[in-house]
């Protein structure tokens, strides 16, 4: 079939126009082929400070859209996906010694996710971290979140833990992506190690409270890496792609391995590729992937059978970038956006399975697992729900006992209701501590069955409201805006406590007090 570029520009200009109605942030979107960039719009501003517009040129961060430019410098430096993390890089943990290369990057490695671990730690997002103490922390794990090849689960820590074994063997991804990349593309890539780095031209990420709240500076603290660390303009991009979608550029022809998605130990496929996911549209099923830091959110899209595609970036939170990208792409290939799904249909409320610290909320759109969210849409038949992301794919159904039962990220789950009286057992009160990374919660109950759980130490040490799922498990909030999330609380044993979240659940704190 032939692109309709008239159409997708049109659409693109209509998807970046709400962003030029009043002064705020904004973003840009860029057409591209094999041959290059084929159109683009923008609208708002890189910098609200300066007010300086954002243009098809300006440089943002690319966040985990990085993972694929990392992954195809990998292959291309003879990286072996059969290899094992250890053989790569010595000196790690048994547990993340043995996880297959090829698992660490396609999100199937059950390794847990540092920036998540962190903040279980009580550290703020926003602290700043640099890349040895990361590297410190990261090796003092010492368990997977479960059985590599069993799960998806989204991890970064995979991307990093190859970047360092490749750099151990004189092998750098940023000098290759600012040297080669950029001289055979004439683009202006870069790849800065930390958030706090001045870089020339680099738009400022924003973020708000609410639609009425007032901007807010986006900022990062812990050591950029393989996972998300490039920044440059949606054009950049583009021509990147343009060259990786002819096999002619610095990456060669390495594309089809990028793309194709990785099973599952069982053989059972999943959407996840090499820093690629696949993305239906109608007929077609398009690569791409997206990319999240404060203040920054963006999407690529792009479909190998016409060598066709899109980029967006922007420089705020309230950006949807993949619904955005798949409305110009269905112009691009003269697809029809499929009609907006009815409601899931299952009941609203939180759901905890029988043992260990698994959870769900339920509303009628989404549904929220161990602190991260997903939408939901009817699946094929009453009663059942399903979430296509690739990232995190749902199948649920509900049960004649009131269950909820399934899959997430394509391990089985079954989940029942959280009691309207579940109290917590006076057995979790106390200090706890984990005295490999000095994380240390306080509990507190009051006569409700409730109570409030605090990390961290000195004025960090804020007590949050613990939400009971039973007597030895509780929701608390971690994290902060635009990131706040939820852990579970469990008291594994009568003296050992564990904190987990969806991409890290392996911390255990010991009762000290």
């Amino acid at each position: 079939m032939t692109p309709d570029w008239v159409a997708a520009r049109r659409a693109a200009e209509t998807a970046v126009a709400p962003w030029a109605d009043t002064p705020g942030p904004g973003g840009a979107i860029v057409l591209f082929d094999r041959d290059g960039v084929r159109g683009d719009a923008a609208a708002g501003q890189a910098s609200l400070s300066h007010g300086l517009p954002f243009t098809a040129g300006t440089r943002a961060r690319f966040a985990s859209i990085t993972k694929h430019v990392f992954c195809a410098f990998a292959l291309r430096h003879g990286l072996a996906l059969d290899d094992t993390l250890g053989a790569l890089l010595p000196g790690l943990s048994p547990a993340f010694a043995a996880v297959p290369v090829a698992r660490a990057l396609s999100m199937t490695g059950a390794l847990p996710d540092l920036l998540q671990s962190y903040t279980l730690c009580g550290l703020p997002y926003s602290a700043l971290v640099d890349l040895d103490r990361l590297d410190g922390f990261c090796d003092r794990l010492d368990a997977c979140n479960g059985t590599p090849g069993e799960e998806i689960v989204y991890s970064n820590t995979g991307y990093r833990l190859v970047e360092r074994g490749l750099a151990r063997g004189g092998h750098g991804f940023g000098p290759w992506v600012e040297d080669t990349v950029n001289t055979a593309l004439g683009t202006a890539l870069r790849y800065p190690a930390h958030w706090d780095r001045p870089l020339d031209g680099l738009a400022e990420g924003y973020w708000r409270a609410g639609p009425q709240a007032p901007w807010r500076t986006g900022a990062y603290g812990p050591g950029l890496s393989a996972s998300g660390a490039l920044t440059g303009s949606a054009r950049d991009l583009a021509l990147w792609l343009a060259a990786l979608l002819r096999g002619d550029g610095p990456a060669g022809d390495i594309l089809e391995l990028l793309a194709r998605p990785r099973p599952l130990a069982d053989g059972r496929a999943t959407g996840y590729g090499l820093g690629l996911l696949e993305t239906p549209l109608g007929e077609h099923r398009l690569n791409g992937h997206g990319g999240s830091l404060p203040g920054f959110k963006n999407e690529i899209l792009f479909d190998r059978a016409s060598g066709a595609g899109v980029v967006l970036l922007s420089n705020r939170e309230d950006t949807d970038p993949q619904a955005t990208a798949l409305v110009v792409m269905a112009a691009l290939l003269g697809e029809a956006l499929p009609a907006p799904p009815p409601p899931a249909g299952l009941p609203r409320g939180l759901f905890v399975e029988d043992e260990g610290p698994a959870w769900i909320e339920l509303d009628d759109a989404s549904l929220t697992f161990l602190g991260t969210a997903a939408e939901l849409e009817a699946g094929p038949a009453p009663g059942t729900a399903v979430s296509h992301s690739s990232y995190m794919p749902v199948d649920l159904r509900l049960r004649a006992d009131g269950a909820i039962a399934g899959a997430i990220g394509h391990a089985p789950r079954c989940f029942r209701p959280v009691a309207a009286d579940a109290a917590l057992s006076p057995a979790m009160a106390g200090l706890w501590r984990n005295a490999t990374h000095n994380d240390t919660l306080t509990i507190r109950l009051d006569v409700t069955g409730g109570g409030s759980a605090g990390l961290g130490l000195g004025p960090l040490h804020n007590p949050e409201p613990l939400v009971p799922l039973d007597a030895t498990r509780a929701l608390m909030p971690v994290g902060a805006a635009p990131w706040a999330s939820r852990a579970c609380v469990w008291l594994e044993t009568p003296g050992t406590l564990r904190l987990a979240t969806h991409r890290s659940r392996i911390l255990t704190l010991s009762r000290i007090a």
